[in-house]
């Protein structure tokens, strides 16, 4: 049998694109998987071959691409496809060659249609600190900080500069100036070129991932010269992010760690993705804002207690997980069921 062309790919990303698929998984000895509402759905039971996964690499990988995936055996890259655009991985697995891809929304949301607290947009008017934008995998951290970005450059007069891994949401300079970095191709290293950018004149700093403890370092340096820095983290909570910040460093070095991120932190916005009642997904978020009794308890290595900070911070605009679920009941957005289900996971500490 001949392997699969173009045409029958584009058919099953034009597909996936009108029914609102977020991912799209082809894998050797598989069938095309597509998620939809955060659900894995086959879109039939034919299974592909390793020619036909090739046959679809052919078509986006260089040369040099596909020796750097035939000696890493796994690769990240971007790739549009007529207006939308995708974030590829590509990795082996033990029947052969699979691909998972990201479909990107091919308009950036204004920050107000995400559902985020109010709280959020006042985060993007401010000169310096830290604010870090957290969840899982599939949480909708790169669309709330393409969101803040978005505002910044409609609303600011600024330079802002990102370093991705790799670049999703393409902005165009609209009052800043938006310079986006893709590792691999524009830099190879993210401490590195954080410190790089304090001599590019920066007013913004967006970190895709702080994922080491000089990425980390650079980010909390850049944020207390001056800088606002917006970063990602693979954590569940406020809490869990700031004790996750600290993990990074050998024992001896978190007492310093803890009192610099008390004095930069700004804000911490946990979140993850709700099915929602009548389709789709929504957004829940715990919300944390940097008061001087949070600072403290940071500085004092007492992370366990912000919980209870942020419970009884509602009145400065902080927001619990739990409240968030409930407020998404309470407005018809999500079943019970759902808020029930969501709840436990929250009690229990579940991912």
């Amino acid at each position: 049998m001949a392997s699969r062309d173009r045409d029958f790919f584009d058919g099953i990303f034009n597909r996936a694109i009108e029914m609102g698929a977020s991912d799209v998984h082809i894998a050797t000895d598989s069938p095309v998987f597509i998620r939809v509402d955060g659900r894995l759905f086959n879109l039939s039971d034919e299974r592909l071959n390793e020619s036909d996964v090739k046959s679809l690499l052919d078509m986006w990988l260089s040369e040099e691409e596909w020796n750097f995936f035939n000696s890493a055996h796994e690769m990240d890259f971007a790739q549009n496809f007529g207006k939308s655009r995708f974030r590829v991985n590509l990795y082996r697995s033990h029947t052969g060659m699979a691909v998972a891809v990201r479909i990107i929304p091919s308009e950036i949301p204004a920050l107000g249609e995400l559902g985020l607290p109010e709280g959020v947009a006042a985060l993007c008017e401010k000169e310096h600190g830290l604010v870090l934008v957290t969840g899982k995998t599939g949480a909708g951290k790169s669309t709330t900080m393409a969101a803040m970005i978005k505002e910044i450059n409609d609303n600011r007069r600024a330079h802002i500069i990102s370093m991705e891994d790799p670049i999703e949401y393409v902005h165009v300079s609209n009052k800043c100036l938006v310079s986006q970095r893709e590792y691999g191709s524009d830099f190879t290293s993210f401490p590195d070129a954080l410190r790089a950018a304090l001599r590019e004149d920066p007013d913004v700093i967006v970190v895709g991932e702080m994922r080491d403890a000089e990425t980390v370092a650079a980010a909390l340096n850049a944020a207390e010269t001056g800088h606002l820095v917006i970063a990602s983290l693979h954590t569940k909570t406020a809490a869990e992010s700031v004790m996750r910040v600290e993990s990074f460093f050998e024992a001896g070095r978190q007492p310093q760690i803890r009192a610099q991120l008390a004095i930069v932190l700004e804000a911490v916005i946990s979140q993850q993705l709700l099915p929602g009642k009548n389709g789709g997904r929504v957004l829940a978020s715990e919300f944390l804002i940097a008061t001087l009794a949070i600072r403290n308890l940071m500085r004092q290595g007492k992370a366990q207690q912000i919980d209870s900070a942020i419970m009884t911070g509602g009145a400065m605009g902080m927001q619990t997980m739990k409240k968030s679920i409930g407020e998404l009941l309470s407005a018809g957005k999500i079943d019970t069921e759902t808020a029930e289900r969501y709840f436990y996971k929250e009690s229990n500490g579940a991912s």
